[in-house]
């Protein structure tokens, strides 16, 4: 991954439904500048009950993954974390994030971040067990930004690896611009390592947040990568593609064809591919007539018909 110790870190933030272990490997085998990329989250629940499509994805892959569990029961995410660790995993990370409803109302990810007594007393399960080291990816709040200030203490408590935090609330989803006075404040208070996640979308945004937060050096980026396969190479200065449209037209090949070879059916597979398109169509905004006609696409030939519009034969 051609990193040298003074270039910024960069994770893939994972987006679900989106970075699953086709799109890693593909993705890692044809761009250049990230250095580890976290899965989508997985449920904590009975390892027997987890299903088996879900424990594939998490085959350990030359692009370093880290998994991530989403629970509210630390013996519960022990013992998936257990099966991960079997499974060759130093790192697990704890989603304290997820913004939707239907997860938060139960309180999980960002739905216990108004609840420190509780988180503390889930670390205080999880972090007393041998395994594998523990990070947490959260949010500055459930409804209020400053509750992460109540609960860094609680977390500076526990030797985690590291923190990730998008600068956002719960409520929020992904709608309204980033809290960077937020993040700078908790910032201040945290003593472990921290990662900033959030609408870093080109070069120059990534410059304005370095400059104002000289002291992080991980940054995790999730749906502009996927709208920009070349992101992260652009951030580090690294030389740009020679063909970038080719670069694209080989991952999309690879991606494709991994997903008809395991997806039964034309309406699965475009569906993934369509997921896909949603957010890498920002790279072609000329293409608007021929993205529509990806998205309403139903059977094979329509779909490739359109992608060669796009992408050349």
């Amino acid at each position: 991954m051609n990193r040298t110790g003074s270039d910024p870190i960069i994770h893939l933030a994972p987006l679900q439904g989106i970075t699953n272990r086709i799109f890693r490997t593909a993705y890692d085998a044809h761009f250049s500048g990230i250095d580890a990329m976290m899965a989508p989250f997985l449920p904590a629940v009975d390892p027997v009950r987890l299903p088996l499509k879900r424990l594939k994805d998490l085959v350990p892959e030359a692009c370093g993954t880290v998994p991530q569990i989403l629970a509210n029961d630390a013996a519960c995410f022990l013992a998936v974390a257990a099966v991960l660790a079997d499974l060759g995993y130093g790192e697990v990370n704890w989603n304290l994030g997820c913004p939707h409803p239907a997860v938060a109302n139960k309180r999980r990810g960002s739905g216990l971040l108004p609840f420190p007594s509780l988180v503390e007393r889930f670390l205080d399960g999880v972090c007393a067990k041998a395994g594998p080291r523990i990070s947490v990816k959260l949010r500055l709040g459930r409804r209020d930004p400053g509750e992460i200030l109540e609960l860094m203490p609680v977390l500076n408590a526990f030797p985690l690896k590291r923190i990730i935090l998008h600068p956002r609330v719960g409520v929020q989803m992904y709608r309204g611009g980033v809290d960077l006075d937020g993040f700078a404040r908790a910032a201040a208070v945290c003593r472990h390592e921290l990662m900033y996640n959030g609408d870093i979308k080109d070069p120059q945004t990534f410059r304005s947040l370095q400059a104002r937060f000289p002291g992080v050096r991980g940054w995790m980026i999730g749906r502009w990568v996927v709208a920009d396969p070349f992101l992260p190479a652009k951030i580090k200065g690294m030389a740009p593609a020679a063909d970038p449209t080719s670069s694209i037209r080989a991952f999309h090949g690879d991606l494709y064809a991994a997903y008809r070879a395991a997806l039964c059916g034309p309406a699965h597979v475009l569906d993934k591919m369509g997921e896909v398109w949603s957010l890498l169509g920002g790279s072609f905004p000329h293409c608007r007539k021929a993205l529509g006609r990806i998205r309403h696409a139903r059977t094979f030939d329509a779909y490739e018909c359109a992608v060669r519009e796009i992408l050349g034969s």
